[in-house]
């Protein structure tokens, strides 16, 4: 019952009394029409505009709030406060109370609403039906506070009271309120069995209708198609409104196909599809019948229909669900990938429903990436062939750049003629409207002389007049064929001037120009084996094209067998045969895996497919070289575990040992071998290679100090050897004097002798042997003087 006409019958039965009754009575008939009367009207109507929006019965979106009744529930608030203050004796304190607890809830202000409930329950102790009201509002308040426990328990005693009392709107509400609470904690069974009880109790068909509608629905959300179709029939043994029998007439229709009767699914949807009350519905119902074609495998009109709701229905959300559709065609029957991907893609940037929005968005994310991994391979392939074939890249960079030439020749010569007949349009078509049409008069000109030449023909006797008759019609005939012919030509100005500007970047040259690798062939074989396992692996695990994917696996073994990518393409073709039920071959696969690739990690996954036992992919083999060389180094055998402690450096550089091993290898040569710049190159290796080591710091000084000493000595020896070349100048050319002095001696000594045996052997007529009277007189080696001896470098610092 509303407020106000309760008032007024409360106030039919003040008035008789005002006479008799004291000042009481005055005050309710004051407070009445005073305060009371205006206020319930506010709230009244804005209650109305706010439940008066269009709503699915359960629907669990949150109530918006008009602008108009945001204002009038503020001044409900201040006259019902009002109220409580200067008429705290009248017989509306309740009912204020009643009205400020559920403006409170409208605004949001749900503690202050409880509150005010509570008031309420406190003061009434006589209206059954209100304390029941009250408690489900009180109820309603704790499920927006997340008292859950406490909103379910109270519920349930509010909607025994209503039913046994038969409190219509309040079981009705109480259902509602519970059910929407399971629909939002996807608890659908518990929601089911609500809604079921509900239509048992409740006796409005109006909204047992609305009820099995949305029974319907959620059965079709468990994939349960035979309960939802009986929910749905169920909704025309009562008594839908307009809207609810389209939709639920479409939603019958949808259950039908999913229960395997599609012909009598699409007999209906054609059926409604001729009548005018469904007029607001067609592009839905054009959508489900290409559904439909689809389940009865009539890709071909399926897909026509689905391009006739994107053509006629354009920026709804079933245009964009017909996008999907298609995509969905394209990849699962017509095998099209390309425009596949194209149709994902439309369908994700535009307004679709919202079953279809996840599924878009995760399908154009999946094309997206094949299409990106199919570019990326098509394009290294390509310039893998030409880096590896060098005359054909010759041979198709000489045909693209004819090509391209070919184009630009044609731009050109475009632009050539544009610019010949820039400003043509001025002539032919003229501003001034008093100005003929220039092809007009250039055919009537034509026309003109044509018959001009007609009559004199006539008149010399060289033409018969009765060939003239249908002349003009002829000469006319001849004009319009003429005009067609120069509408056809592209050289003809208007067709010309009719074309959009040309722009020198608007040529079209020939994409994708030949190109080679601009990496090693090695690193192009690597992310080719890369992307091809990638694009395979959304063949087997994402598309279902198993096939595709074998080939890619057994391409990437045999064309680019890359170390890091090899076991892993094993273990994919091991899935495969898996997949195929070829389980000897996988296992095989999945051997080899775990038998030579133990350091991979891939290897425990073969691990657990084989059910044996994992491989600790922490074990370093370093560890155990080094506690070797260690062992040699306190035996004392530090040549031996120098070489060990090194030899962990070079085998193992990746090692968290290596930096340690590097670290002792030069702490030996310096302490133990003494060999201190053999440990200083060992500690600059540290510093170059792991900078971020724990052993750098002790090292580094060291390091840097020897570096400096170095230095030194090397500008020390630098110097000394300056500081001597200088000296042994000086010295030099002073011996070089006396050397040349005593070289010039000897050499006039030894021309004497000369001469004198030359002399002799003139005598002796050159036949006999020279012969000395005193064996003194032989040739001797000339005897050369002892020099002094040059500046000792070392004597000189000793």
């Amino acid at each position: 019952m509303s407020l106000r006409n309760k008032s007024f019958k409360y106030l039919l039965v003040i008035i008789p009394l005002f006479v008799f009754g004291g000042c009481s009575i005055w005050e309710n008939f004051t407070t009445y029409f005073n305060l009371y009367y205006n206020t319930s009207t506010l709230f009244e109507d804005a209650e109305k505009e706010i439940l008066s929006q269009k709503r699915d019965l359960f629907s669990t979106e949150p109530l918006v709030i008009p602008a108009t009744a945001r204002t009038s529930l503020t001044k409900v608030i201040e006259k019902s406060s009002k109220l409580l203050q200067f008429y705290s004796g009248s017989s509306y304190v309740n009912d204020a109370l009643l009205m400020l607890g559920k403006s409170f809830y409208y605004q949001g202000n749900y503690l202050k609403s409880k509150k005010k409930f509570e008031e309420f329950l406190a003061a009434e102790t006589d209206d059954e039906e209100e304390i029941t009201e009250a408690n489900l509002w009180l109820a309603k308040c704790a499920f927006e506070l997340r008292d859950f426990n406490n909103a379910l328990k109270l519920l349930e005693e509010v909607r025994a009271k209503a039913v046994g009392e038969a409190y219509d709107e309040i079981i009705k509400e109480s259902y509602v309120q519970e059910i929407k609470y399971r629909l939002k904690e996807n608890d659908l069974s518990k929601a089911i069995i609500l809604a079921n009880e509900f239509a048992e109790v409740y006796d409005d068909d109006v909204v047992r209708a609305k009820i099995y509608y949305e029974l319907g629905n959620m059965y079709s959300k468990l994939d349960d198609d035979k309960n939802a179709l009986i929910a749905y029939e169920k909704v025309f043994e009562n008594e839908p409104d307009f809207d609810l029998e389209i939709t639920a007439t479409i939603k019958y229709a949808n259950a039908l196909r999913e229960n395997k009767q599609s012909d009598k699914a699409l007999e209906i949807f054609k059926d409604i599809r001729k009548k005018d009350k469904f007029r607001e519905s067609y592009g839905e119902i054009d959508f489900q019948i290409g559904k439909t074609f689809v389940e009865l495998g009539d890709y071909d009109r399926a897909y026509d229909q689905f391009k006739i709701v994107d053509t006629t229905y354009r920026n709804t959300a079933f245009a964009s669900a017909s996008n999907f559709e298609m995509a969905e065609l394209y990849r699962t029957r017509f095998m099209n990938y390309d425009s596949a991907g194209y149709y994902y893609s439309k369908a994700s940037t535009s307004t679709l429903p919202e079953d279809y929005k996840e599924k878009a968005r995760n399908n154009n994310q999946l094309f997206t990436k094949y299409a990106n991994l199919r570019k990326d391979i098509n394009r290294l392939n390509r310039q893998l062939y030409y880096s590896q074939n060098p005359e054909v890249f010759k041979k198709d960079s000489s045909n693209y750049v004819a090509d391209s030439l070919k184009l630009l020749t044609e731009f050109l010569e475009r632009k050539e003629m544009q610019e010949i007949w820039g400003g043509v349009d001025t002539l032919l078509y003229p501003k001034n409207p008093k100005l003929k049409d220039s092809t007009f008069i250039k055919d009537s000109i034509f026309v003109r002389d044509s018959l001009v030449k007609i009559d004199s023909l006539i008149q010399i006797g060289l033409f018969n007049p009765q060939d003239s008759i249908g002349l003009r019609q002829k000469l006319i005939d001849s004009l319009k064929t003429k005009r067609l012919n120069d509408l056809k030509d592209p050289r003809n100005p208007d067709n010309i001037l009719k074309n959009s500007k040309v722009s020198l970047d608007s040529v079209k040259f020939k994409r994708n120009p030949p190109q080679k690798l601009k990496i090693s062939i090695d690193s192009a074989q690597t992310v080719l084996a890369k992307n091809s396992l990638e694009l395979g692996n959304l063949f087997l695990a994402e598309l279902n094209v198993q096939d595709s994917a074998l080939v890619l696996y057994n391409n990437i073994l045999e064309e680019y067998p890359s170390p890091v990518y090899y076991p892993n393409t094993l273990y994919a073709l091991g899935s495969y045969y898996l997949t195929v039920n070829n389980k000897a071959k996988a296992d095989s696969l999945f051997e080899i895996i775990y038998d030579k690739y133990k350091d991979r990690t891939i290897v425990n996954a073969a691990a657990n497919k084989l059910n044996k036992p994992l491989i600790n992919l922490g074990f370093d083999p370093a560890k155990d070289e080094y506690a070797s060389a260690e062992d040699l180094m306190l035996e004392g055998s530090y040549d031996q575990s120098i070489i060990k402690f090194y030899s962990i450096y070079n085998n193992f550089p990746k090692s968290p040992v290596a930096p340690q091993a590097l670290y002792t290898t030069g702490w030996i040569l310096e302490n133990d071998l003494f060999l201190l710049d053999s440990a200083a190159v060992v500690y600059d290796t540290l510093l170059a290679k792991y900078p971020s080591s724990q052993y750098v710091k002790q090292v580094s000084k060291k390091v840097t100090a020897y570096k400096q000493e170095k230095t030194k000595l090397a500008q020390m020896l630098k110097d000394s050897l300056a500081a001597l070349n200088k000296k042994h100048v000086t010295d030099s050319t002073l011996i070089a004097g006396n050397t040349i002095q005593q070289e010039d001696e000897q050499g006039a000594e030894e021309n004497s002798i000369v001469d004198d045996e030359i002399k002799i052997n003139q005598k002796n007529g050159g036949k006999e042997p020279i012969e000395f009277v005193n064996q003194e007189d032989k040739l001797k080696p000339p005897i050369k003087k002892k020099l002094e001896p040059l500046w000792d470098p070392r004597k000189h610092f000793n």
